[in-house]
């Protein structure tokens, strides 16, 4: 670890790290209250009951998912307080963010099926679930590029540490 290399001050770390674990309790209650949610709404609107279970499944799968997004990026962030991002196994991280990007893409185009078929759906959730489903897939090439430049990166710091 070089200590010249520019990193993120302590305090900045330290707010993303506490604002990333407010985030990953809220997904933990999430997770909690979707299944009384779920029975509630199914109470309400009996005539969509059938959708309870499959619905319930994808929101489940989706909060889940985005903890694993939580997860790889407080890792990724402390890696970069650390001067140990340039990294292999900084890309694996990456690469399971960008895996869950694209599993929560195609999450929420199985729920836009399960209500379609279910014709519980309206014009606006449609627009809805196509701009989550586009930005998932967004925010999934943006990634890929970006780990295209973590990986030129630490291509260049390996050929810098063998010049030095």
């Amino acid at each position: 670890m070089d200590q010249r290399l520019p990193r993120p001050s302590l305090a900045l770390v330290a707010i993303t790290q506490a604002l990333l674990g407010a985030l990953f309790l809220v997904g933990l209650g999430a997770i909690a209250v979707l299944p009384g949610l779920a029975e509630s709404t199914a109470v309400a609107l009996p005539e969509y009951a059938e959708l309870r279970v499959p619905l319930l499944a994808v929101a489940m799968a989706l909060t889940m998912l985005g903890l694993v997004a939580l997860a790889m990026i407080a890792l990724l962030v402390h890696r970069i307080r650390g001067g140990s991002i340039l990294t292999r196994s900084s890309l694996l991280w990456v690469d399971v963010f960008i895996g869950t990007l694209s599993c929560g893409a195609a999450l929420v185009a199985t729920g836009a099926v399960v209500i379609s078929n279910g014709q519980a759906g309206s014009p606006f959730l449609a627009l809805v679930e196509a701009t989550a489903f586009l930005l998932l897939l967004a925010l999934a090439g943006i990634t890929l590029v970006l780990r295209s430049l973590l990986r030129h990166a630490m291509l260049l710091r390996t050929e810098l540490d063998e010049v030095v």
